[in-house]
């Protein structure tokens, strides 16, 4: 059996089709998070539409485009709904959208159901934090670097100090030593971004900022345990050199629910 492998060429061609999408992607990303209604809006929309299909393309991959069609329809009138009034009535669309998506699909049913909720909570949780929340701006880029932080610091401290394997079932790289690490520098960015803004809450952002961490760990880890289920590499080639939106927005899919809820129900403010 002939080995493939990857040549220096190779990963470099890789390496630089990663750096270009970034450098397309997150100047989009910050921009449309720094303008607000209703530019971060159709952010929200078109990742969370991507994601649906990636995830159904999976579960489903005959039926997916068409279901995920569905998804996409119930969240496209959810987050009107939610643009003009913070109702608990927004989640109606998505459910009865996730309840055709789930009988439609046939097959795979309790995992087809997860993505038909997951994301579209995931992204109503994020749209209403920018939209409703007085500091929205502030506590959306909070995020977008508690995560960026996580992964940077995982990966660093992984490499670096290796040791224990966190979760091998699901992936086999992944370390303890990477978790605390990437739990260390989203502490360190929520303590600077306090302090930058002129909030008083340092321990309790640092605290939170550690444990969104988690989250994001444990939705990067959900995601590899999908993906190993189905034999994929990665959820799709939508984006150039990183794969698919679910490879990019795992972490930040499982984070932006939880700190709705931290931030709603414990009133947690960054300053």
């Amino acid at each position: 059996m002939a080995q493939s492998f990857e040549t220096p060429a190779s990963v470099k061609s890789g390496l630089g089709l990663r750096i270009a999408s970034a450098l397309v992607m997150t100047p989009v990303a910050v921009g449309a998070v720094w303008a607000g209604s209703p530019w971060f809006g159709i952010l929200l929309f078109v990742f969370s539409a991507a994601m649906l299909w990636e995830w159904l393309r999976m579960c489903v991959p005959d039926r997916a485009m068409v279901l995920a069609g569905v998804a996409s329809a119930g969240l496209a009138v959810a987050m009107y709904l939610l643009s003009v009034s913070p109702q608990l009535t927004v989640f109606v669309p998505v459910l009865v959208a996730a309840l055709v998506v789930v009988v439609a699909s046939g097959k795979q049913r309790p995992l087809v159901m997860a993505g038909a909720l997951y994301i579209p909570v995931a992204a109503l949780a994020a749209q209403w934090l920018r939209a409703w929340h007085p500091d929205g701006l502030l506590l959306i880029m909070w995020l977008f670097f508690v995560v960026w932080a996580t992964d940077t610091g995982a990966y660093a401290f992984g490499r670096a100090i290796g040791g224990p394997k966190l979760a091998p079932q699901f992936s086999p790289k992944k370390t303890w030593a990477g978790l605390i690490g990437g739990m260390l520098c989203a502490a360190l960015i929520g303590a600077l971004i306090v302090n930058f803004s002129g909030g008083k809450a340092i321990w309790a952002i640092s605290l939170a900022s550690a444990a969104l961490a988690i989250i994001a760990q444990i939705g990067d880890l959900a995601e590899s345990g999908l993906k190993r289920r189905f034999g994929v590499k990665d959820s799709s080639n939508l984006i150039p050199g990183h794969g698919g939106f679910l490879d990019r927005a795992d972490g930040m899919l499982s984070v932006f629910p939880v700190a709705f809820v931290i931030i709603y129900f414990f009133d947690l403010a960054l300053r």
